[in-house]
């Protein structure tokens, strides 16, 4: 039988038995209860910090009197002491009138006694100087003493139950996840697990500290808050993890910060602080529950797999969260059914995952007996494959022949034009200057015609060089020396002003300075014969991952640009070694060439 109901309540007053009938009480509280729900006398609410006795008189049968009978007082907020017929029984912790002496503790018990008369005296002293909530939340329970040995008796065997059937599912998915590294969601369930199966110790019949009656009372307090906070935090993320494309990124976002804040607080702060958090807590959890549901009812409408019994089970489970949350808020009276709504949900889960498993061994069986019927044909298979890969490795080797022939050609036409292109033009020039010299200063004219010789008999060679295939054209830079050695020839005999400003960090491959020197050779002697350039400025400098080249002039420029063969071997050497070339030109503006080229050059080039 429960005593519920109104018991007398003297509030700062801590009376034993020979003591009460000389004090009035300060008010009538029901058990359970909190008494700093209510008022004295005078209007006065109780804090839910202090201490008082409460008192109540128990009329029991004539056939009770001198039969073994039981008490069972739970949790009680945070410390107690109870008086049978003026005897002391036991208690939990230490009752004090303030808090440095008092001691707090839970631990249900059981007291044994044997009335005496039909009426028995019941007094528990009570105090409370750690907790916001006052007084006791759950019956306290009367009858005879074997009746109420093997209710609380079942009710350990249940919870001691359930806690090691949630061990085993945490060692189950944290095993499958350990084994299996891309299944989080194994790993959160796991963890969830975990954390449930310390709730169903720390409440109900209080196993932890039934087993371990001085654990640290507000270590384990902190670990009961963290099992709600933190327990929603992972199934918000169990949940993402299960449907990712149902769930809403922004909600699921702010689920984790306000879960993640709530358990951060209960870690950091006194329970005196973070006791104040259940309310808001239980809000953020019914907002969840909503939120969870949707997600639930849309995988169902998209027919995910194990939606419908995921959804039914997780109806049930949400609607045990929300029976706990008003049980804690102190609007209905009973048991916590969180652990047996979580076992039903997992039990949906091992439903979803054999249904799994179920499919991956059929797909198993139909994929051996199509291998079976695979080998039975494979050397068939074997021949009639390999004489289609000859087939093909001969058609792509003709293919690479032929186009390795046309790369090699345009090299060597890009490699003439660019070196011939440069020399004529140097020739051009010499040659004019010479006719203008020749009448007014014969020496000087021979000069500019020896010159204009050299260069005929450097281009030649150059021309029987590329013809004969004799040297790969990169041994024509060896290093910036042959771009400067260009430079100032080119100012020599073009008589033209080069501005350089070469800043360069690294060494650069043959493949890169080849590509430089002729865009240069090229630059030139496109802004020279076309151009009518005089003035360049040319700029090879880092920039980042990549070497920038940039050469401008001063010459006549166009509207529209033409790409002949030189710009087009310039265009093909650059996407070589995977760079990429710009050129802008405007009438009467000059003309620009800009190239960029990776500092790490493709793996196919040096």
């Amino acid at each position: 039988m429960p005593l519920n109901g109104e018991w007398a309540f003297y509030y700062k007053k801590l009376l034993e038995s020979n003591e009460i009938m000389g004090h009035n009480p300060t008010a009538n509280v029901p058990i359970p209860g909190m008494w700093s729900s209510y008022e004295d006398g005078q209007g006065k609410v109780f804090s839910n910090q202090g201490y008082g006795t409460l008192h109540l008189i128990l009329k029991v049968g004539s056939k009770e009197i001198d039969t073994e009978k039981a008490l069972y007082i739970p949790v009680f907020n945070t410390a107690y002491e109870i008086y049978i017929d003026g005897k002391k029984l036991g208690g939990a912790g230490k009752v004090g009138k303030n808090k440095e002496s008092m001691t707090p503790q839970y631990l249900p018990q059981i007291f044994y006694f044997t009335p005496t008369a039909e009426q028995v005296e019941i007094i528990i002293q009570t105090s409370n100087f750690y907790h916001m909530k006052s007084g006791v939340s759950k019956e306290i329970l009367y009858g005879d003493a074997v009746r109420v040995s093997k209710l609380i008796d079942k009710r350990i065997a249940k919870d001691s139950f359930l806690f090691g059937v949630f061990i085993l599912i945490m060692l189950y998915h944290l095993a499958f996840y350990f084994n299996r590294k891309r299944e989080f969601k194994s790993f959160v369930f796991g963890i969830l697990s975990f954390v449930i199966a310390m709730r169903i110790v720390l409440i109900g019949e209080s196993l932890l500290y039934q087993y371990f009656p001085n654990f640290n009372w507000t270590i384990g307090l902190k670990m009961e808050y963290l099992t709600v906070n933190f327990g929603f935090f992972l199934y918000s993320v169990f949940s993402y993890y299960l449907y990712p494309h149902e769930s809403n990124i922004v909600i699921y976002r702010i689920s984790l910060l306000v879960t993640g804040a709530f358990s951060l607080c209960v870690l950091l702060t006194p329970p005196t602080v973070f006791g104040y958090l259940l309310k808001p807590s239980g809000v953020v959890a019914g907002c969840l529950i909503v939120y969870f549901s949707y997600v639930f009812v849309l995988s169902i409408i998209r027919k995910r797999e194990g939606a419908s019994i995921i959804f039914v089970t997780g109806l049930f489970f949400s609607y045990t969260g929300v029976h706990d949350i008003l049980m804690y808020f102190g609007f209905i009276q009973s048991l916590d059914l969180v652990p047996v709504g979580f076992f039903v949900f997992i039990f949906s889960q091992f439903i979803v995952l054999a249904n799994g498993y179920a499919r991956s061994f059929n797909e198993a069986d139909r994929l051996n007996e199509k291998l079976r019927e695979l080998n039975e044909h494979l050397e068939d298979r074997v021949q009639a494959q390999t004489a289609t890969i000859e087939m093909a490795m001969k058609e792509t080797a003709v293919a690479l022949a032929d186009k390795k022939v046309l790369q090699e050609r345009n090299r060597i036409i890009g490699e003439i034009h660019d070196t011939v292109g440069h020399i004529l033009t140097s020739i051009i020039i010499q040659i004019e200057a010479g006719k203008r010299l020749i009448k007014k200063d014969s020496a000087l004219a021979i000069e500019k015609l020896e010159i204009s010789q050299g260069q005929v008999r450097q281009g030649l060679n150059d021309i029987r060089r590329s013809l004969r295939l004799i040297n790969d054209d990169r041994t024509v830079v060896k290093d910036l020396l042959s771009i400067r050695s260009l430079i100032k020839d080119t100012e020599a005999n073009m008589g033209v002003i080069i501005e350089r400003d070469i800043r360069l960090k690294e060494e650069l491959s043959k493949d890169q300075k080849l590509v430089i020197y002729r865009a240069l050779q090229e630059g030139l002697t496109n802004g020279v014969r076309h151009g009518q350039a005089k003035h360049f400025t040319f700029e090879l400098f880092h920039a980042d991952e990549e070497i920038i080249f940039r050469l401008e002039d001063d010459g006549n420029g166009a509207d529209e640009i033409k790409h002949g063969i030189g710009l087009e071997a310039m265009q093909e050497r650059v996407k070589r070694v995977g760079g990429t070339m710009f050129v802008r030109s405007e009438k009467g503006k000059g003309f620009t060439i800009e190239i960029q080229i990776p500092l790490i050059p493709p793996n196919n080039f040096e």
